[in-house]
């Protein structure tokens, strides 16, 4: 093997890792605080793709400009489907057990609704945005790596290290991680945990959403796009241990490292097939995941 080659592979395992960790985050968020899966996570990932195409064919906005419409939209969306959707169910269901089981249906639920009404709307057909910055590659070193994964690798490291730092010194972010802790105890020292909840589940959209319109300008967009997505994410959440946001990334680096390296010696599908193999693997060594506690 050329080292060469697999050094550069290497790299570009890197770069689509940390884009996993970023699509990822709001995932682990929303499984650390209310531990629901959001079946929907890729849902709403597409609905961001397909804000920052719409709004590029009508108004001729860059896709990375859509963020500032598409992450306060995918925020409202999420905040709405928690409070109108999921929060009655938890409610009603609460003096039977801790975290309902039957809010991961609901959640599926929302996932082929969202899904199958994009497909009604704007049909099969595969589209694609396009970006003002010049669609090509930087070197790093010797190696040309693509500059759409460069950015979408940098800003989810950015936007995982700003919601870390607002989770630690604002009062709202602690009344988010005391109700991750103890929810029975959040209640009774006055934090309102249905709106934590419901923020929380918008927060989760809302980095989803930033990430769509970031992996608009290279990915095909189609209303069954979100799926591959939704179940790596899970995948990732997992791997780097439940509600941990450095455990995303450096779950989504280990995915996406392993993937493209081994893509080098088999196809592709087979390498992916091997990386759920170092998924289970790795949770039999250690069941909370890298990053995550007992």
């Amino acid at each position: 093997m050329d080292w060469y080659v697999l050094t550069f592979a290497a790299l570009n395992g890197v770069l689509v890792g940390a884009m996993l960790g970023g699509i990822a985050l709001g995932l682990s968020l929303i499984f650390g605080v209310l531990r629901i899966v959001n079946f929907a996570h890729g849902s709403f990932l597409m609905l961001a793709m397909f804000t920052a195409f719409w709004l590029q064919q009508l108004a001729g906005l860059d896709p990375y400009v859509s963020i500032v419409v598409a992450a306060p939209l995918m925020f409202a969306l999420g905040y709405a489907v928690q409070a109108v959707i999921v929060a009655p169910l938890i409610r009603r269901e609460r003096a039977l057990v801790v975290e309902p089981i039957s809010a991961l249906l609901l959640t599926a639920g929302v996932y082929i609704v969202i899904d199958n009404l994009a497909l009604m709307a704007f049909g099969p057909n595969v589209r694609s945005a396009t970006s003002a910055i010049e669609t090509g590659t930087v070197m790093v070193g010797d190696f040309p790596l693509n500059t759409f994964r460069i950015v979408a690798a940098v800003v989810a490291l950015a936007m995982a290290g700003a919601l870390a730092l607002w989770l630690a010194h604002t009062d709202t972010g602690r009344a988010i991680r005391a109700t991750a802790q103890n929810r029975d105890a959040a209640a009774m020292s006055g934090i309102d945990v249905p709106h934590v909840y419901s923020l929380t589940f918008g927060l989760g959209c809302a980095t989803v959403g930033v990430m769509g319109c970031l992996i608009a300008p290279f990915i095909p967009l189609t209303p069954q796009v979100g799926l591959s997505f939704g179940i790596k994410s899970f995948i990732v959440v997992v791997l780097g241990g439940i509600g941990s946001i450095a455990g995303s990334l450096v779950g989504g680096v280990v995915i996406g490292l392993f993937e493209s390296v081994a893509s080098q010696f088999v196809a592709t599908p087979t390498a992916a097939i091997f990386s759920l193999g170092l998924f289970i693997l790795i949770l039999l060594l250690r069941p909370q995941g890298l990053m995550g506690r007992k």
